[in-house]
C-alpha cells in the first residue's frame, strides 16, 4: 500500500498540470568556479519555471554525478532531497548530470496512469518520458577547455566554455540525439528574472543542419537552455512515443 501510495504521489506531481516533457529537471549552482578540494553546493531544480518552481520528490531522482576531465563518474553527496555536495578532487571542468526515472505514462478515459497503455483496458494514448539536466563546475584555472559528452539519448553539448561568457557574446551549442547532431532541433534558452510565468522563455530558436544553435546571451545572470524530442515508440501496443527532455544551465558575467 505504501509503494502505491507513492506513486499515486509521484504520477500527480509530475502530471496533474502538464505533460511530463514540460517539466524540466536543471541545477542550480552556489560557485559556479572553484578550487580543488572546496566544497560545491548544487539544488536540482524541478517544473516549468526557472530557477525556482517545484521541488522534487523523493523516489524521483535516478542518478546524480559528476564528470571529471579524466572521464570519471564521481556520485554528489546528498544533503537533502533536492540539494547535493559535491567536492572536486581535480582541476580541471566538470560536468554535473542528473536524471529522473524514466517511465511510462498513459491516458484513459479516467485520467493519466503510470504504465504502457496495454496495462489499462481503456487507454487512448501513451509516452515513454526522459529527462536530463547538467550544468558545469570548474575547479582551478584552465576554463578553456572542450566539453566532453556524458553520452545521454537527448544532450546539449556547448562547443566552447561555458565560463567566462559575457553579456553580449553568443554560445554555440549542440544539440545530440543518440550521438549524432540533431538537425533542426527547437531550442528554448532563457536567464534568471526574465520571466515568473512557466513555459515563458527569452529566446526560441533552432539549431542548424548540423544540430548547432547560437544563443544570443542578452543578460548577465544564471542562463537555461532546454531541448525536447519526440519519437515514435517501437511497440505501438505497448506504447506510442518517446519524449526527451535536456537541459543545461551556465552563468553568464
Amino acid at each position: 500500500m505504501k509503494k502505491y501510495g507513492q506513486v499515486i504521489l509521484i504520477t500527480a506531481l509530475i502530471f496533474a498540470t502538464a505533460p511530463v516533457w514540460a517539466h524540466s529537471l536543471w541545477f542550480n549552482v552556489d560557485d559556479r568556479h572553484t578550487e580543488v578540494g572546496k566544497p560545491v553546493i548544487l539544488e536540482l531544480g524541478w517544473g516549468h519555471k526557472f530557477p525556482t518552481d517545484s521541488e522534487i520528490k523523493k523516489g524521483m531522482l535516478n542518478q546524480i554525478f559528476a564528470l571529471g576531465p579524466d572521464g570519471q563518474k564521481i556520485p554528489l553527496k546528498p544533503l537533502s532531497n533536492t540539494t547535493f555536495q559535491w567536492i572536486p578532487p581535480q582541476p580541471g571542468v566538470h560536468t554535473i548530470s542528473a536524471t529522473v526515472h524514466p517511465g511510462f505514462l498513459s491516458k484513459t478515459s479516467q485520467g493519466y496512469k503510470m504504465g504502457p497503455k496495454n496495462q489499462f483496458k481503456q487507454a487512448l494514448s501513451c509516452f515513454h518520458y526522459d529527462l536530463r539536466g547538467k550544468t558545469f563546475v570548474c575547479a582551478g584555472k584552465n576554463t578553456k577547455v572542450q566539453i566532453q559528452a556524458v553520452g545521454d539519448p537527448l544532450e546539449i553539448l556547448p562547443l566552447e566554455s561555458p565560463f567566462g561568457l559575457k553579456k553580449g557574446s553568443e554560445l554555440a551549442a549542440q544539440v545530440l540525439f543518440k550521438g549524432k547532431p540533431l538537425a533542426e532541433a527547437k531550442v528554448h534558452a532563457t536567464y534568471a528574472g526574465f520571466s515568473d510565468q512557466p513555459h515563458t522563455f527569452a529566446q526560441t530558436l533552432h539549431a542548424d543542419v548540423n544540430g548547432v544553435a547560437r544563443i544570443k546571451l542578452a543578460q548577465k545572470g544564471e542562463w537555461f537552455v532546454s531541448v525536447t524530442h519526440e519519437t515514435p515508440y517501437p511497440d505501438k501496443t505497448e506504447c506510442d512515443t518517446h519524449k526527451y527532455n535536456a537541459t543545461m544551465t551556465f552563468r553568464v558575467e
